[in-house]
């Protein structure tokens, strides 16, 4: 095994010392993993895929992939609180819950970059459809506030406003005029 030839080859793998003198000396086969620990090893493993293949999601040199951000993180999470209900993966249920805790940090973040919202809306596969399925509109809206979340949003309205902000912003660029708050912007920082 190697285990076994690496003890022969290389003798123990750590050896302390007290004083300048050997106090103990630490075998390969202290480090040999039993089948209980190869078996927490493989959910590991599979807890880490998760997150692998939906960063992998989003990863990419030569095509754009900001549209894939929102998808994939809702995704992560949903696959990990999934793992939260099953006993197999008890023993990582701490690190799941501060994973998730990580990834909602970063998820609300989006709220307040419309981009994420723009690249959903322009990708001819997502659109509004995407948000409107996902996330709600109107009566998803008075249901959360009937709940006792007085902050719910119209995530339809929101981003069909981010939408009509953003195009009234862009076509006086593309025809060459000033926009609103671009003129608003420069008569702020003209003297008096």
């Amino acid at each position: 095994s190697f285990v076994a030839t690496a003890e022969a080859k290389f003798g123990p793998i750590t050896i302390i010392r007290r004083e300048g003198k050997v106090v103990k000396k630490i075998p390969w086969s202290a480090f040999r993993l039993e089948e209980d620990d190869w078996r927490r090893v493989a959910l590991c493993v599979d807890i880490l895929a998760d997150a692998t293949r939906y960063q992998q999601a989003f990863s990419s040199e030569t095509i754009p992939t900001l549209h894939r951000v929102i998808p994939a993180l809702e995704t992560l999470c949903t696959r990990w609180e999934k793992k939260l209900h099953k006993m197999k993966y008890s023993l990582y249920h701490p690190a799941i819950r501060r994973g998730l805790e990580k990834l909602n940090k970063y998820y609300t973040r989006l709220d307040h970059t419309n981009v994420y919202i723009l690249s959903l809306l322009l990708h001819p596969y997502y659109k509004l459809e995407y948000i409107s399925k996902e996330w709600g509109g109107e009566a998803e809206q008075m249901e959360e506030i009937a709940a006792g979340n007085p902050d719910a949003i119209n995530w339809q309205a929101h981003a069909r406003n981010i939408t009509e902000d953003a195009m009234r912003a862009y076509w006086p660029k593309r025809l060459g005029q000033k926009s609103d708050g671009a003129a608003n912007a420069g008569a702020a920082d003209a003297d008096p």
